[in-house]
């Protein structure tokens, strides 16, 4: 049994004789938690995309900017990836580029995304991989925005940051056609990924139908016309995201990019005393989210995937742990949980630490801080407040139950 890692070294085929497929998206899924400012070109800068090769990346005195998880072994596990990415002969060929990172407490947003180019030829040359979330207090508070709202910043972020991708891409290919991008991310990644791809649509859409009403003609009902920007995404992952609302899904846009999306979600396998998560196919998006990391994915006999129990990194938990109870926001107003969700942010910002490895490393300080600044709050909230902390590592967790 093996995980990520072991895969890129294992793997030798090629793409051209092994295509591009589930494993190798979260390859770059992965690597897209890599903090690259500075080290290769930024989004935007260029006419056309812009790429370095990935081995570039192996510089020893910029690791400690590139890999900043407050885990040392997520911090190891990442750069053992990406030494292993850069002596693989299917992976080495990669390029990488266009670099975009934005967090932002004020307007409650933690986006991150970078451009692969796969050089696996014409089709699906380029991938766009968008970052899950990571350990800061802003960007689990955008992951309970997302549960009560849509779109949220980064939502929006990754619409604009693939429009530009699919604009400047034309004649990227040395035969001066334009490749098929591929959207892909863990977790919230994933999310904008699908995200992305609808409000493209959306636009084709309405480009067809502002056409049509021009020409005098009913709009297509099918969804967007040939030669529209869509046409430009072949494919859509999504490894363990959060679905959209039902709204959205059910909708025309949402429809036309479908059939391009691959939803692999996890789920748990008990075997005795012990547990592990196993992924699979799945096609319904529409959910809320949940919290867990990419780290520990096994890899066992047969070619299924599996996840290793235990605490995460980055101060998220395990997907098998109790996820914070959202039915009380479902009886309630909009206002009302927006609400809720921002005297819980508060709340926990109140312990004064910016991420939460720090807010779990600091618990005796932070919870008496936290204890305090709930006490005016009504019990619906009070109730998230504790499945919020249940929800945060075992070991804080258990900090909370022992105080």
């Amino acid at each position: 049994m093996g995980n990520v890692v072991d895969y890129v070294r294992r793997e030798f085929h090629g793409f051209a004789e092994l295509p591009f497929g589930d494993v190798d998206s979260l390859v770059l899924a992965e690597l897209s938690y890599m903090r690259l400012s500075g080290l290769v070109p930024a989004f935007g800068e260029a006419r056309s995309v812009a790429t370095v090769p990935i081995r570039e990346l192996l510089r020893a005195e910029s690791y400690d900017d590139m890999f900043v998880s407050n885990s040392s072994d997520m911090n190891e596990y990442r750069l053992a990836l990406l030494r292993a990415v850069c002596e693989s002969p299917r992976f080495r060929a990669l390029r990488v580029g266009e670099y975009a990172e934005r967090l932002s407490e004020r307007e409650q947003q933690q986006f991150a995304a970078m451009t692969f180019d796969v050089g696996c030829g014409p089709v699906d040359s380029l991938y766009v991989a968008f970052r899950g979330t990571d350990g800061t207090l802003v960007g689990w508070k955008e992951d309970f925005n997302m549960a009560v709202r849509c779109p949220v910043p980064s939502q929006e972020s990754a619409y604009r940051y693939v429009n530009s991708i699919l604009d400047r891409s034309e004649g990227f290919l040395s035969s001066g056609d334009s490749p098929a991008v591929m959207l892909g991310g863990h977790s919230k990644g994933g999310n904008m990924a699908v995200y992305a791809a609808m409000r493209i649509a959306h636009d084709d859409i309405e480009v067809a139908g502002e056409r049509a009403r021009r020409l005098g003609l009913l709009p297509s009902l099918g969804g967007p016309s040939a030669g529209c920007a869509t046409d430009g995404i072949s494919r859509i992952f999504s490894h363990d995201g959060p679905g959209l609302p039902k709204s959205t899904v059910r909708g025309q846009a949402y429809r036309a990019i479908e059939s391009r999306i691959r939803k692999i979600r996890a789920r748990i396998v008990r075997r005795g005393h012990a547990a592990a998560i196993e992924c699979a196919s799945a096609h319904r998006q529409s959910g809320c989210h949940r919290h867990h990391a990419a780290y520990g994915k096994q890899l066992a006999s047969g070619g299924k995937w599996r996840f290793r129990t235990g605490g995460r990194a980055d101060g998220r938990r395990a997907a098998h742990q109790s996820e914070p109870s959202t039915g009380w926001l479902d009886t309630v107003s909009q206002e009302q949980r927006e609400r809720a969700i921002d005297q819980i942010y508060d709340i926990f910002a109140a312990a004064g630490y910016g991420n939460i490895a720090d807010l779990v490393a600091h618990w005796t300080d932070s919870l008496p801080k936290i204890v305090e600044a709930a006490r005016n709050t009504d019990r619906e909230t009070r109730g998230l407040i504790r499945a919020v902390i249940k929800a945060i590592p075992v070991s804080a967790a258990k900090a909370v139950r022992e105080g």
